[in-house]
């Protein structure tokens, strides 16, 4: 079986995640069995799974399996039929959408909190002493059982995390404590596995162990680390029939000097890894040029839906002169680069929308970009949209006239095949490896110089006033995309992965 392995999957993901998610899916379509395997803690995995398109049996997260839980159905728990609490002895009291209370003798026992999404069903119970203090928490899982209890320090910080199987028993434990003046856990232990108890440093010390037992299981194993924190377990799987690192991003600057997380990549031993997988030839060829002895392999990064190629938007149809930026909103895409060149557009066409979609972390940023459109005069022009699941892109992309990339870098361009699999002419600056290779200029959008605000300004502008260039443009974009269509993918990562 193949095995692509990441930190996890989460409420908003970025492309790797995607990129392993479609991976996962396209395999699985092609009767090659592949599980998207996760290392972190997530009670909303099978939620968060759906919305990237797989199914709960698609996916192995460590901490499920050591809970014997990967098969666990979904069962609803609504707050007024939970069992856990004696409600013909105390009070519950209704605090709105969000919580509950349980009350006795004028004093709060503790608050059910309800499932995020969800409405009336048990999310986690904090349970409170006489001087309410926050004493512990019990945790439930999206499928409806409890997965874990927190236990609190007097001083509300938390001391113990345990782990339980669906019979109550505690199976793994997790012991918290405050190094360099930041509360972090410091201890793994798993409970009664195969009848011993294993202690562990780490949480990335547990995993390896996790993928060890995983490959003893399966002589067919074939790992890919799609994440570059778990590239070091991957790479010390010991009876993994063939172990690969999945670059999802550029692995160097400009300079060639390679970023922090990828060095472990370029330090493996002989044996260690099978061979790197980049999404273009470019960067394959920049690798082999530093890295000579370093095996070097090119597949897709994402796949393109047929469904959506066949589906033809007219410009007409579209919202006029509407610009998007799509993909993480932090400070190496440069968003703000693009509401600069933004502002030289509207200078010229006073109807222009642009409209950012993506999660970000640097809710700072967000707020500088905020506050720029603001004092620019354009607030009102520009779109601070929520992060959308994958279900609902189809119509913010059917919705663009012209997709504008600005990244510092760029390795596969998810968002720019996306938008060209919709037929959205791109105009983007100039990067290595990406870039380079999915934009043509005058077939299916234009390359800029990198930085050159106004460049991007003319160019947008000029596919927006010329309605048969942009038909030619989007045309040429859906061409492109053509290229990333499912069974081409697949043969590529066959071909490698065997």
């Amino acid at each position: 079986m193949k095995y692509f392995v990441s930190r996890g999957i989460y409420t908003f993901n970025s492309g790797t995640e995607h990129a392993q998610a479609q991976r996962t899916r396209l395999f699985n379509q092609q009767n090659d069995p592949a599980r998207y395997v996760t290392m972190d803690y997530n009670r909303f995995w099978l939620r968060d799974a759906q919305r990237v398109g797989l199914a709960g049996d698609q996916v192995l997260n460590m901490y499920d399996y050591f809970q014997g839980t990967t098969q666990t159905p979904t069962v609803a728990v609504p707050v007024r039929e939970f069992k856990q609490l004696p409600f013909d002895k105390y009070q519950l009291v209704d605090h709105g959408p969000d919580y509950y209370t349980v009350d006795h003798a004028g004093r709060q026992l503790a608050r059910i909190n309800i499932l995020p999404g969800t409405v009336g069903l048990v999310g986690d119970v904090e349970y409170y002493d006489r001087f309410d203090n926050l004493v512990s928490r019990d945790n439930y899982d999206w499928r409806g059982f409890k997965s874990s209890i927190d236990y609190f320090h007097p001083d509300g910080s938390l001391g113990v995390r345990r782990f339980l199987n669906l019979a109550g028993e505690v199976v793994l434990e997790n012991v918290y404590m405050n190094v360099a003046d930041q509360l972090q856990p410091t201890m793994w232990k798993l409970i009664g596995y195969h009848g011993q108890d294993y202690r562990f440093d780490s949480q990335e010390d547990l995993f390896l162990f996790f993928l060890n037992e995983i490959a003893e299981q399966d002589d067919k194993a074939v790992m890919v680390a799609d994440h570059r924190d778990v590239d070091l377990m991957v790479m010390q799987v010991e009876k993994a029939q063939s172990r690969w690192l999945a670059f999802h991003g550029a692995h160097a600057d400009h300079h060639g000097n390679v970023y922090a997380a990828y060095t472990p990549a370029f330090q493996a031993e002989p044996g260690e890894i099978d061979g790197i997988i980049v999404p273009t030839v470019q960067q394959q060829t920049a690798i082999q040029g530093q890295f000579p002895e370093t095996p070097v392999y090119v597949a897709a990064d994402t796949v393109v839906d047929a469904k959506i190629l066949a589906n033809t938007v007219s410009k007409k149809k579209r919202t006029p002169d509407h610009v998007i930026f799509s993909g993480r909103l932090e400070s190496d895409r440069r968003p703000d680069e693009a509401l600069a060149a933004f502002l030289r557009l509207f200078d010229q066409l006073p109807d222009a929308t642009l409209e950012y979609r993506g999660y970000t972390n640097d809710h700072q940023l967000l707020g500088r970009l905020k506050q720029m459109a603001q004092h620019m005069g354009i607030a009102e022009h520009v779109i601070f949209g929520d992060y959308l699941p994958d279900a609902a892109m189809d119509n913010f992309y059917n919705q663009a006239q012209v997709l504008i990339n600005t990244a510092y870098d760029e390795a596969g361009g998810i968002s720019v095949i996306e938008a060209m699999a919709h037929g959205v002419p791109v105009v983007a600056y100039y990067t290595d490896y990406g870039i380079e290779n999915l934009v043509e200029n005058n077939v299916n959008g234009f390359v800029v110089t990198n930085g050159d605000q106004a460049q991007m300004a003319r160019r947008v502008k000029q596919i927006l006033q010329d309605p048969d260039l942009w038909q030619k443009l989007s045309r040429g974009a859906q061409q492109t995309a053509q290229a990333y269509q499912a069974r081409t993918v697949y043969q590529q990562w066959k071909n490698i992965l065997g």
